[in-house]
This record gives C-alpha cells, sequence and structure tokens, in this order.
C-alpha cells in the first residue's frame, strides 16, 4: 500500500501572517519571552531586544585608492567579478590564454602568478572590461518584536534585495515605551480578548 507524503502544515503565528486569536497570541508571548529573557539573550546579549531587518546595498565606483575593494565588470555592466579568484575561474581557456599573454606583457609571468595590484590594472586594460572600487553598507528595511518574525519577514522578502539581508538586534533599554509593552505582555498584563460577537 502507497504511503502519502503529507507537508506539515506549519503552526499559525502572527510572524509568518496568520491572523490574531488565541493560539497566534501565546505562540507570539512565547517566542517574545524566548528572545528577550530566555536562551536568545545569550546571543544578542539584551534584553531589551529589537529584531531589526537590514538590506545589503554595495557602492560602486567608487576610487580604488580609498578601498581595498576591488570589482571587474564586462559585458555593459551584466557580468561583474568582486575577486581575480571569481573571473579567473569563469574564464574560458582561451581567455586565460589571452590573460596570460596580456599579463607577460605587463610583467614578465603568468596572469595567476602576478601581483594583486598588476591582476587588476591588466583586467582594466582589456577592451570593454571596468575596474572599479566598491563598499557595503548596511540600510533598515523594518523592526519586529522577535527573531522569528524578523525571520520569516527575510524568507518572504529576500527576491527584492539581492545584495542580502540579514537581522540585526539592538537595544531598545531607553525605549520607554516599547520596553513598557514587551513588560505587560510578558507579565500577562496585556493578554488576547476574543472579541463577543453579538
Amino acid at each position: 500500500m502507497p504511503i502519502e507524503n503529507k507537508i506539515a502544515e506549519p503552526t499559525p503565528s502572527l510572524a509568518t501572517g496568520h491572523a490574531l486569536d488565541t493560539a497566534t497570541w501565546t505562540d507570539f508571548v512565547t517566542r517574545l519571552r524566548h528572545d528577550v529573557k530566555g536562551p536568545r539573550v545569550h546571543d544578542h546579549c539584551t534584553s531589551a531586544a529589537i529584531f531589526k531587518v537590514e538590506c545589503r546595498k554595495i557602492v560602486y565606483g567608487l576610487d580604488m585608492d580609498y578601498t581595498d575593494k576591488h570589482l571587474v565588470y564586462w559585458d555593459s555592466g551584466e557580468s561583474a567579478a568582486y575577486s581575480i579568484a571569481e573571473y579567473w575561474k569563469q574564464c574560458s581557456r582561451g581567455e586565460k590564454t589571452e590573460l596570460n599573454k596580456c599579463m607577460q606583457g605587463w610583467s614578465e609571468c603568468q596572469f595567476m602568478k602576478a601581483s594583486e595590484n598588476d591582476q587588476w590594472y591588466v583586467l582594466g586594460e582589456l577592451p570593454e572590461h571596468t575596474v572599479t572600487g566598491w563598499d557595503d553598507r548596511w540600510e533598515y528595511v523594518n523592526a519586529h518584536f522577535t527573531y522569528d518574525a524578523a525571520q520569516a519577514f527575510i524568507a518572504r522578502k529576500k527576491h527584492d534585495y539581492r545584495d542580502g539581508m540579514r537581522v540585526y538586534v539592538d537595544s531598545q533599554y531607553y525605549c520607554w515605551e516599547f520596553e513598557a509593552i514587551k513588560s505587560v505582555i510578558l507579565d500577562g498584563t496585556l493578554t488576547y480578548m476574543p472579541r463577543e460577537v453579538s
């Protein structure tokens, strides 16, 4: 007799967009307690945590004298490599031969045996190749009461942020309204009361 492979339904959670009811409220309070009073506190060292989602932004076109991060792009910017090894790996055998010839003319050695500065220089001299500096920074997207909610947002929206996303934990210690609300949730003063249907 064949066995059906059933995919377990995810537990309803406010973190994944389910409606607020007794079960999702209980789940939320459990996760909040775990994140700000329980084991997760050791991961971020503050009980006044807020879980911020940040997206990575890459800034291109920096003067290479002011950054040690270099990249090369070609094909009108359609292709890019952030390291010499990454560029070399995507090259065909013929392209590697040409790079070796160019490097022989510049510094009398094979491309991958040259200094990194010489490698970037030779790449920048290739037709339709541009070598430039870059850097990255992390920008605020939104914030969540719990780590799971921040992770659920990333899972749902990462396709919109192609350079990457992360959860950054910040302290809300002096954000007294926020901390007061968390406190009354955790001590049971603020609870979920289903609306009476008349």
